[in-house]
């Protein structure tokens, strides 16, 4: 005698649930990849970072009355602070907010005053560290008894945009690009010291 056929067997209305549940989430991610992953977040932090750096710059030049500024090259910018003594533009030692401060790779900055776009300073290699025990001995033989360190982080030149202790500052724009995209972020200063940031998407 043969076995009766098995009946085939539906799916149930959990198990279709289920699946219309796990539709609507790689639906949900990939538009959601789309829509916002889909904006430079490297390009976005590194302007992020540099505005926060900038406002706090421009709030303790005016805690302590003294002027700040802000040197930019194609690739890298740092805090200054202007000696009242020397009346010399210094880099502010000991304090990792202020210090040399390097874009991620492939980011490039352009800096505009008023209306003069400024050239700024060529990508360069990391800076030089202090001369090694060898080299300070080789010196030494050869009769330097206080042979010369190269300093660590100090720009060659002034800052192109200056932050007054009593609150004005240089109007600037500066831009961060990508290479080989064309998203662009732009930071605005105004004479008052106040910012304005339009990121890549946005319109001015």
């Amino acid at each position: 005698m043969s076995a009766a056929p098995r009946r085939a067997r539906g799916f149930t209305l959990i198990e279709v649930l289920v699946v219309v549940v796990i539709m609507a989430v790689v639906t949900a991610v990939a538009v959601f990849s789309m829509g916002v992953l889909g904006r430079d977040r490297g390009l976005e932090a590194e302007g992020d970072r540099l505005t926060d750096i900038i406002g706090a710059a421009i709030e303790q030049a005016g805690l302590e009355g003294q002027d700040f500024g802000l040197w930019v090259a194609s690739d890298r910018y740092q805090i200054m602070r202007l000696n009242a003594a020397s009346q010399q533009w210094e880099a502010i030692p000991q304090d990792r907010l202020y210090e040399r401060h390097r874009f991620v790779a492939g980011i490039t900055a352009g800096l505009q005053i008023e209306s003069k776009i400024l050239v700024l300073a060529e990508p360069t290699d990391q800076p030089k560290q202090d001369l090694s025990k060898q080299e300070l001995s080789k010196q030494e033989k050869q009769g330097l008894s206080n042979p010369e360190r190269p300093q660590q982080g100090l720009p060659k030149q002034e800052p192109q945009i200056y932050f007054f202790a009593g609150g004005e500052a240089s109007p600037y724009q500066l831009t961060l690009k990508r290479a080989g995209s064309k998203d662009t972020l732009r930071i605005q200063g105004g004479l008052d010291g106040t910012l304005s940031v339009q990121k890549p998407g946005q319109k001015p």
